[in-house]
């Protein structure tokens, strides 16, 4: 019973441990800015916070259909999350310690909204895979630790470890270098087992045993699509420059790139060139591109100003003047340039904080993939 408990824990670690480095569960393409830690509980940082994984895990198709929602179902927990997602969304990049009461109340609507959606047995489940995405940073919390019925000396213990991962898996990629893609693969498999093992062996065969129910069957993460909101629609907007008035909604079944900049701004200015190539390949595949020219300087408040930079610049995708910044805070925007990357379905998928090819970064070539991988989703 020990080994299949062990084996039981060690798949949900590796897991995580593949999710948080495969960045499944955080939707940002640059380093994320937040320091997460799950409002009201005494345990290590969480990334994503507990209230981003269950806002992110409920509204994932592959999630909804492991719990066997029916089409009733579906919806009504698509409009729970509908009723909180930019909400939520505007605190992405805000440090969890100065919004924990925000987010502790928005979890808080959207679990009572879920419990009147799904059953007693599909809450469990849900709980599970939660638990599974959490791994180790929720045993030592003291629910689940009280549960479990930890001591203090192994909850220090597992402490010590989580800590010590980071360092561990950096001496583990030098070992890496010029080896074949493969045997790199497997050198990183062996390290994560050896860490899940490390994790299971301070427990007790009894604990293991329990926190193996807790977690119930595995679940493959791996599937999770990452999705950051319904993406926030236009509004507000003072001109339009190539096109005639858009709204998202019209665009739903494109993949669609939204840029925020400013004619002023020399990092935008060498991100335009990359747009440029986005629109002139993927154009004619359903790729629609918006610049959202949000000023800052009095310059950039002129109009006139603007569409001489744009004629200039000979940029031909639709550029929205978003004078009175109503479209930068709806997004919670802090910074010129970013750009986000939404999907078919009106969902943004990527973003990205500043210059795409900043100091050796390879943004542009990050999007342009993930374009491709997008336009082939259904």
């Amino acid at each position: 019973m020990r080994t299949l408990n062990v084996k039981l824990i060690t798949i949900s670690i590796i897991i995580v441990i593949r999710l948080a480095h495969e960045g499944i569960l955080t939707t940002s393409a640059a380093p994320p800015k937040i320091s997460a830690k799950s409002p009201a509980e005494d345990a290590l940082p969480e990334i994503p916070a507990v209230p981003f994984l269950t806002l992110g895990l409920i509204r994932d198709p592959v999630v909804q259909a492991e719990l066997g929602l029916d089409k009733k179902q579906i919806d009504g927990v698509n409009a729970a999350v509908a009723q909180v997602d930019e909400s939520f969304w505007r605190l992405r990049d805000v440090p969890v310690k100065n919004c924990s009461a925000e987010l502790e109340a928005l979890l808080t609507t959207l679990r009572r909204s879920l419990k009147l959606e799904l059953n007693s047995i599909q809450l469990v489940r849900f709980e599970q895979i939660m638990l599974q995405a959490r791994n180790w940073k929720a045993v030592i919390t003291p629910e689940v630790a009280g549960r479990l019925k930890l001591s203090s000396d192994q909850v220090s213990r597992l402490r010590t470890l989580l800590a010590d991962v980071p360092r561990q898996r950096e001496e583990n990629e030098k070992t890496l270098v010029g080896l074949s893609a493969v045997n790199q693969e497997a050198a990183r498999n062996r390290q994560l087992k050896a860490e899940a093992k490390s994790f299971a062996d301070v427990l007790t065969a009894q604990q293991q045993s329990q926190l193996s129910q807790l977690l119930g069957k595995p679940f493959d993460l791996d599937r999770v699509i990452k999705i950051g909101c319904v993406a926030p629609e236009l509004r507000d907007v003072s001109a339009w420059i190539n096109s005639q008035p858009l709204t998202l909604q019209q665009l739903r079944g494109n993949v669609v790139v939204v840029h925020f900049w400013a004619f002023g701004c020399i990092n935008c200015i060498r991100n335009l060139p990359h747009y440029d190539s986005w629109h002139e390949k993927f154009a004619k595949s359903g790729v629609k591109i918006i610049g959202i020219h949000t000023p800052e300087t009095e310059s950039e408040r002129s109009l006139v100003n603007l569409k001489r930079q744009v004629n200039e610049r000979k940029i031909e995708y639709p550029v929205a003047f978003d004078a009175s910044a109503q479209n930068w805070k709806a997004w919670a925007n802090d910074m010129w340039p970013s750009v986000y990357l939404i999907d078919k379905q009106g969902r943004v998928r990527n973003w990205w904080y500043g210059e795409l090819n900043w100091k050796g970064a390879t943004g542009e070539e990050f999007f342009r993939k993930r374009i491709e991988e997008l336009l082939n989703e259904k």
